[in-house]
């Protein structure tokens, strides 16, 4: 595997940390990175010796500001029916990892790499953080099976507030509704996520792997029936060759708030 400038790694005892290394755009996420990531998590399966992952940003301000929405292509909203998505392949691979992955986040987390953590099996967050998914305020959308995550996560009340209102909440909010397992000072997030790691590194190994192979089954059986499937393919076509969707990221380039006609 190529090495990635933009995603760094340190394992120790039994645990790799793997960290977001995109400081200069709020750790945002774009294809190259999240296929490296994709690679990266696939080559670790192979190291017998780590029992657990850990996955962080760069620096103190962010966790990751979502996909870099300057690299969403023609079609992207679709992509993710037919599994060639780089985020989608990117999250499957951290669900297929076989022990369990810690979210360490330790700065603001949005969209796409809100569903980042919500992948993991585990968040600790630090104490300032604030999180939101903003789709619907750049007229885009969001995959079925990202949205799943978060209703089995935190409830179908919690996401629908979550996903169609799009407002920003910290990280007591955030442990509230259910998102957050852990929140802690900036000066002990690096210990309390280490501790966490260290007492999964001394469980037994197939007991862990069979846990978690159970628990994602069961989320990742919850299907669309065929004419959902139908419905929600032709409102993703939809809203991708929209004027709303083009007024969303004109005025996300513009550093400016959108102007909605529904067409």
């Amino acid at each position: 595997m190529k090495k990635h400038h933009e995603l760094l790694i340190e394992s120790k005892n039994g645990i790799s940390k793997i960290i977001l290394n995109r400081p200069e755009k709020r750790n945002s996420l774009k294809p190259d990175l999240l296929i490296a990531l994709k690679q990266l998590i696939e080559k670790l399966r192979t190291d017998k010796e780590i029992r657990c992952l850990v996955i962080t940003g760069m620096g103190e301000k962010a966790f990751s500001s979502g996909f870099d929405i300057n690299s969403i292509g023609k079609n992207d909203m679709l992509r993710d029916y037919d599994e060639s998505d780089p985020l989608t392949n990117a999250m499957k691979s951290i669900e297929d990892y076989p022990y369990p992955v810690i979210a360490m986040i330790n700065g603001h987390a949005f969209g796409a790499a809100l569903e980042l953590a919500a992948t993991c099996d585990i968040r600790v967050c630090v104490d300032s953080a604030k999180l939101g998914m903003p789709p619907a305020k750049l007229g885009v959308t969001y995959t079925y099976s990202g949205i799943r995550k978060f209703i089995n996560l935190i409830g179908l009340g919690n996401t629908k507030e979550m996903f169609l209102i799009g407002s920003t909440i910290d990280a007591t909010k955030a442990k509230e509704i259910g998102f957050i397992n852990h929140i802690v000072s900036k000066n002990e997030l690096e210990s309390t996520t280490m501790e966490l790691a260290q007492q999964i590194t001394k469980n037994a190994p197939l007991s862990m792997q069979t846990m978690k192979k159970m628990i994602n089954s069961w989320q990742n059986n919850q299907t669309l029936g065929t004419k959902d499937d139908k419905e929600i393919k032709e409102l993703l076509k939809k809203v991708q060759e929209s004027e709303d969707y083009k007024e969303g990221r004109a005025a996300f380039e513009e550093k400016r708030k959108p102007i909605f006609k529904g067409e």
